[in-house]
C-alpha cells in the first residue's frame, strides 16, 4: 500500500497504543541466582501445555516465548483501548499495527504464527509461517467500529516446541503504524503518586485510599503489573488492590538490615507476599527503652549510728515521668491521598 505524505505527517502526530511495545518493563522479575524475568508488563500471556515459558532475550531485546511441548494454544496480548474516554478518540478511526517476530537461527522447528486486531464487532487476521532464521514484520489495520466494546491485539501459535522472539509491537491511529511514537500512556503502569491537595485519583491513576478494590477486565495492564500479589476474589477471580488508607510508607529494605524485623514482615489483607518484600507490612512496636520513675517517699526514720533511712510508700501508685493517652505511636504527621497508575 503506497503511504502518502498526508498520511505519514498524520500519523506521526498520533500515539503509540501499545504499552510497554519493546519490553521494556517487567515488574514481576525474579531476581535470585538466574534472573527470570516472567510475563513483561502490561501483557497477558497464557499456555497452559507442559513446558511452556515466557521472559527476556538480553540479546535481540525482544520478549522471548517458549511454546508448550504439545499442541496447547499459546496466546499473547495487550487490550490497547485501556485509557480513559478512550471511545472519543478510537471509535470510527482506523488503527494501524505493526509486529517484529523473529525465529532464531539456532531453532529447529518452524511454526505457525497467527496475528490479530479485534474491536469486538470485527477482526482483522493475518497468519504466516516463520522459518528459522526469519525475522518479519506483519501488519494489520482496522476500522473500529462505533459499537466497538473494546480494542485488543494478540498473536497466537499451537506448534509444539516453538520459540518465538517478540521484537516490538506498535499501533497508532492512522494508514501506517509508526515505531517511535510516544506512548499514549504518560508514565509507568503500577507507579505510586501521592497528592496533597485533593481527595480524588486523577483519572489515569486509582486511589489506594478507598478500601478493598477488585481490578476487573478494564484494567489488564494494571493486573499484568499486580500479578494476584494482594490476594485475588475467589469468585471473580479478579485480583485486588492493596488498601494503604491510614498507613504510613517505608522503604524497602532489601537486605541492608536497617530493618531488623525484616525477614517477619507479614502480607496485607489477602495478599500472599511476605517477608523481606515489597508491599508488606509491619505492626507498630516501640523499641526497647527506659523510664525514670516518680516514687512518693515517706518521712525518714532514724536508724542508729547508720544514720536516717526514706521508706518507699507502697500505698501510693508509682508513675512514669510521661504517661500519654494516645491510641498509637506516631509521628507528626499529613495525611495525603496514595494512587496507582493504570493508563
Amino acid at each position: 500500500m503506497d503511504i502518502s505524505t498526508k498520511d505519514m505527517l498524520f500519523a506521526m502526530q498520533q500515539h503509540n497504543l501499545v504499552y510497554n511495545y519493546n519490553f521494556l518493563y517487567y515488574s514481576n522479575k525474579d531476581s535470585n541466582d538466574i534472573v527470570g524475568y516472567n510475563h513483561p508488563d502490561g501483557w497477558l500471556y497464557q499456555d497452559k501445555g507442559a513446558n511452556a515459558e515466557i521472559g527476556f532475550d538480553e540479546g535481540t531485546g525482544s520478549c522471548l516465548i517458549q511454546k508448550s511441548s504439545d499442541d496447547t494454544m499459546m496466546t499473547f496480548k495487550q487490550v490497547i483501548s485501556e485509557f480513559p474516554r478512550w471511545e472519543a478518540k478510537l471509535l470510527g478511526q482506523k488503527v494501524s499495527t505493526c509486529f517484529v517476530v523473529q525465529n532464531p537461527s539456532s531453532a529447529t522447528v518452524d511454526f505457525e504464527l497467527t496475528f490479530y486486531i479485534s474491536d469486538g464487532c470485527s477482526t482483522s487476521t493475518k497468519t504466516i509461517v516463520l522459518k528459522s532464521g526469519e525475522q518479519k514484520k506483519i501488519a494489520l489495520e482496522i476500522n473500529i467500529d462505533q459499537e466497538a466494546k473494546k480494542l485488543e491485539i494478540h498473536l497466537e501459535c499451537s506448534t509444539p516446541k516453538a520459540i518465538i522472539y517478540v521484537n516490538r509491537v506498535y499501533a497508532n491511529i492512522g494508514e501506517v503504524a509508526l515505531e517511535n511514537l510516544p506512548c499514549i500512556v504518560n508514565g509507568i503502569i503500577g507507579e505510586r503518586k501521592q497528592y496533597v491537595a485533593t481527595n480524588n485519583a486523577p483519572a489515569e491513576e486509582l486511589s489506594l485510599c478507598n478500601g478493598v478494590l477488585e481490578l476487573t477486565d478494564k484494567y489488564t495492564r494494571l493486573r499484568s503489573v499486580i500479578n494476584n500479589r494482594f490476594g485475588i476474589n475467589d469468585e471473580t477471580k479478579n485480583p485486588y488492590l492493596i488498601n494503604m488508607g491510614g498507613y504510613f510508607s517505608r522503604a524497602w529494605d532489601n537486605g541492608s538490615g536497617i530493618d531488623p524485623d525484616a525477614a517477619d514482615r507479614t502480607s496485607p489483607e489477602k495478599g500472599v507476599i511476605k517477608g523481606d518484600n515489597v508491599s508488606t507490612l509491619e505492626k507498630d512496636i516501640f523499641l526497647k527503652h527506659h523510664h525514670g520513675l516518680n516514687f512518693s517517699f515517706d518521712k525518714p526514720i532514724p536508724t542508729g549510728k547508720e544514720g536516717t533511712a526514706t521508706v518507699v510508700n507502697t500505698a501510693t501508685k508509682s508513675t512514669t515521668e510521661d504517661e500519654s493517652e494516645g491510641k498509637e505511636t506516631r509521628p507528626i504527621n499529613i495525611a495525603e491521598l496514595y494512587t496507582i497508575k493504570w493508563a
